[in-house]
């Protein structure tokens, strides 16, 4: 693996840091560098919220278990992403989502009291925490909307949408995910998705090559949401 601080330099909490800043913080404070298989659990449900992770290899799954016992996938954090953060400053007693890794990957594990000793010392840190936790806040309140939605053509339209606002696309989106995962996150099936994907492409709506998705009529997905 490459050097910690080089990895670290490109994510969201040492962003704007220099790698010798970086390894000056590293040395102030203990932390712990896992490794897990694909697949492997990382934080459960029933596991005190004593660490928080950042990804320096590799990409993690947050799961939601629900009282139906179905389990629904809330998000996905990839390389130089925070997680665990909110767990450890809130007042739960143990982590509310099962938290696995999607492929092999490498965490950087950091405790609450190493994390505030950070950020006290370091107001480019602070603002880098704080900016993650917004940005999470913005997420959870994507999914939650995305869920409002009934039909299966409105959440493949609010997902197009956010794709073409997030990453600044025009009209072509490349789809920064499996369509697989892709279905897991609209909380539907993988032939159901396949399914509705067909019929918007026969109405001339979008095209899809592999990854690559054209939208042909925007305003046809707008007002799909406001059905």
């Amino acid at each position: 693996m490459k050097n910690i601080s080089n990895i670290l330099s490109n994510s969201i909490l040492f962003k704007n840091k220099t790698q010798q800043e970086i390894n000056i913080a590293l040395s102030s404070i203990n932390y712990i560098i896992k490794h897990y298989k694909k697949g492997d659990l990382i934080f459960s449900v029933d596991q005190p919220p004593k660490y928080i992770g950042i990804i320096l290899e590799g990409c993690i799954e947050v799961q939601k278990n629900l009282a139906s016992g179905k389990v629904i996938s809330i998000l996905y954090k990839k390389k130089g992403d925070l997680f665990g953060e909110g767990s450890a400053f809130s007042k739960a007693s143990t982590y509310p989502c099962n938290i696995f890794a999607k492929t092999k990957s490498t965490i950087l594990l950091i405790t609450k009291q190493n994390i505030l000793n950070l950020l006290s010392k370091d107001s480019l840190l602070l603002t880098n925490f704080l900016n993650s936790f917004a940005n999470r806040i913005l997420l959870l309140n994507l999914k939650t909307e995305l869920l409002s939605y009934s039909s299966i053509q409105q959440k493949i339209a609010f997902s197009l949408l956010y794709l073409m606002n997030e990453y600044k696309y025009n009209n072509v989106i490349f789809l920064p995910y499996s369509k697989k995962t892709w279905s897991e996150h609209l909380n539907v099936s993988r032939p159901s998705l396949f399914r509705e994907l067909k019929i918007l492409c026969n109405q001339k709506i979008i095209q899809i090559q592999n990854r690559t998705i054209t939208i042909l009529n925007e305003n046809y997905l707008l007002n799909l949401l406001n059905q």
